[in-house]
């Protein structure tokens, strides 16, 4: 867990270095569309949440649409493979978030525009289902906001996604007390094409 949380806090730290560093040029401006990436990356339970939650394996699917070039609403879908604790060793636990939010992105370019830097910060409300597997268990549906920071890596069409997302929710998976849990999503994708 320490390399993966080391890994994603580098490489955002040089994401920041190349944006600060980058020559703050206005970007061409841009047609609002559509974007599909599909990340992958880790879910890490934090506080609490980590005596209920092992660490697990994330797959999502996002859908964004560009209202403004600075202003991007996402749509996920994510799905992780966790096992929850204290319940025995069958109880394998998917759990499922859907959310949308508002990201505000930054653009920025370096070089001759083919390289880019563009950070985002964003902030979202959605539901997280617990689906427990070979066990007897019910399945609960919560609700969850999130604070996201990350950036895109853009070289001529490729475009590196990183995001960290700091997931808060409320009641606990197994659905007996009405209290906060909060985990941590790290998530990369690659993107072609686009600018």
């Amino acid at each position: 867990m320490l390399k993966t949380i080391t890994v994603f806090v580098n490489a955002f730290a040089v994401l920041l270095t190349v944006s600060g560093l980058a020559q703050a040029q206005a970007s061409a401006p841009r047609k609002p569309g559509f974007e599909l990436l599909m990340p992958t990356g880790t879910f890490t339970p934090k506080g609490a949440h980590d005596e209920d939650l092992k660490r697990a394996n994330l797959t999502a699917v996002q859908l964004s649409y560009g209202l403004r070039p600075d202003l991007v609403l996402t749509s996920t879908v994510g799905w992780a493979r966790t096992h929850a604790t204290g319940l025995g060793a069958d109880a394998k636990l998917d759990m499922f978030t859907y959310d949308i939010g508002a990201e505000c992105r930054i653009p920025r370019r370096v070089g001759d525009g083919r390289f880019n830097v563009k950070p985002f910060t964003g902030l979202g409300v959605g539901a997280r289902s617990y689906n427990y597997r070979d066990i007897d268990a019910a399945t609960t549906h919560n609700l969850a906001a999130y604070a996201a920071a990350g950036g895109e890596i853009g070289l001529a069409k490729v475009r590196v996604r990183l995001e960290v997302r700091n997931y808060m929710t409320w009641l606990n998976p197994a659905g007996t007390d009405n209290v906060r849990r909060n985990d941590v999503a790290f998530m990369a994708g690659v993107r072609l094409g686009g600018r």
